[in-house]
């Protein structure tokens, strides 16, 4: 018991020891990603606390005077008539230019940014050197609004937080033992004042650090979200398509047509063009498949299938199975005289397959017979509609089949093939 303890201690003190925070870096194009995606908000965020911080510190005046009155002088002339004015143009600039500051180079951006914190806390750090105040030491408490400022206000990347918080400790240890050899009645507290201002310089950076990483880190979820649902947006996208597909011939199914009629009806009733509809049958099928086998069948509706989709482009017009060896083609626009022409067409190239049909009574080769319709939607009555127009292209092949097969008849009058 006690040596599995002990193996389960060590283990645990290894794993502490391996243990290396979440790194900030993202891959090249995510991070390219995230800084375009960041950048407005950040310059918005960096001119509204950038604002609030400026304010902030011009009110120190007020602390300058009571407790470094022999540098006032300096303070005033720093903070209002050298640091404020530039700081303010450059509030100006990210107003008036947010889009082209967010598209300035990261290292640009950050750096001019943190650039403010770190003069704010030189210019604390010259004016504690150079006061003679009693109460000078106690100033290097101003350092502390400073460092929050940078690490949780402005909020500065890491790695540019780290280095100005490394800039202020820097600045407050060179005051602290610059003035070792001074006596004053509050030097007691220059040590535990360092102290303060180191506490929270580690402390802002572990906020700063964590703030940084779950912002990265939801811009991450935000990426693989948006990519999941393209991903099932365009699985989405093939299941519809693949619903609407004939899983044997490959054209459009007669779930497609009917929407794909809808559309049209409505498109073409509203600029005033004809809808023509061409409802075909391979001829003697059924003898087709009892001589040949239903696997020949298969392979020869394919065969009409392609030939049918070559003969019409999507752009003319839409190719569909109506249902087993029945076809439909929808030509949006076409009148009765080009409608004819394609069911010829149409004919023709179906014959030209050379598909042998030695139980046509017809002709020794595959072929179809193709009944026509066409209206103009804009004028059709109330008892006019797609399943009218659908029956009337119906009654045509059955005239078509009646007058001998491998022909197209029009609605209203019959044309050889």
């Amino acid at each position: 018991m006690l040596n599995q303890q002990a193996l389960a201690l060590e283990f645990d003190l290894r794993r502490w020891m391996r243990w290396r925070p979440p790194s900030l870096r993202m891959n090249a194009i995510d991070e390219a990603r995230f800084e375009d995606a960041c950048g407005p908000a950040r310059v918005h965020h960096f001119v509204a606390s950038g604002l609030l911080a400026l304010l902030v510190y011009n009110l120190f005046l007020l602390v300058d005077a009571r407790m470094i009155p022999d540098v006032y002088p300096q303070a005033l002339t720093m903070r209002l008539f050298i640091f404020s004015p530039v700081a303010l143009l450059m509030l100006l600039i990210g107003v008036r230019f947010n889009g082209f500051i967010a598209r300035l180079p990261r290292p640009i951006l950050e750096g001019t940014l943190m650039m403010t914190g770190v003069v704010a806390a030189l210019h604390m750090g010259w004016l504690l050197l150079h006061s003679n105040s009693p109460y000078a030491g106690m100033y290097t408490a101003g350092l502390v609004p400073i460092t929050i400022y940078g690490n949780l206000v402005q909020r500065f990347r890491f790695r540019y937080a780290l280095f100005f918080s490394t800039v202020v400790m820097a600045t407050c240890l060179t005051c602290v033992w610059a003035r070792a050899d001074r006596v004053n009645p509050y030097d007691v507290f220059d040590v535990p004042l360092a102290l303060l201002v180191g506490i929270i310089a580690v402390y802002t950076l572990a906020m700063n650090y964590r703030f940084e990483l779950e912002e990265r880190r939801r811009f991450v979820w935000q990426l693989r979200a948006q990519a999941l649902h393209q991903e099932l947006s365009a699985s989405q996208a093939r299941l519809d398509d693949l619903s609407r597909r004939d899983p044997l011939t490959g054209v459009p199914n007669r779930r497609h047509v009917d929407a794909y009629l809808r559309q049209q009806w409505g498109r073409l009733g509203a600029a005033d063009e004809h809808l023509a509809l061409l409802l075909m049958d391979v001829d003697h099928f059924k003898a087709y498949n009892d001589r040949y086998g239903h696997p020949a069948g298969d392979q020869c509706l394919k065969h009409v299938a392609q030939v049918l989709q070559q003969s019409v482009p999507e752009e003319q017009g839409c190719v569909a199975r109506w249902g087993g060896e029945e076809f439909i083609v929808v030509l949006p626009g076409a009148r009765l005289p080009a409608a004819m022409k394609t069911a010829q067409s149409l004919c023709a190239a179906v014959r030209e397959l050379g598909l042998r049909h030695e139980g046509s009574p017809t002709c020794g080769s595959v072929s179809i017979s193709v009944g026509v319709a066409v209206i103009r939607p804009a004028l059709a009555s109330s008892s006019d509609s797609i399943d009218s127009l659908i029956a009337q292209a119906d009654a045509a092949l059955y005239r078509a089949k009646a007058g001998g097969r491998n022909r197209a008849e029009a609605a209203l009058s019959p044309v050889s093939c």
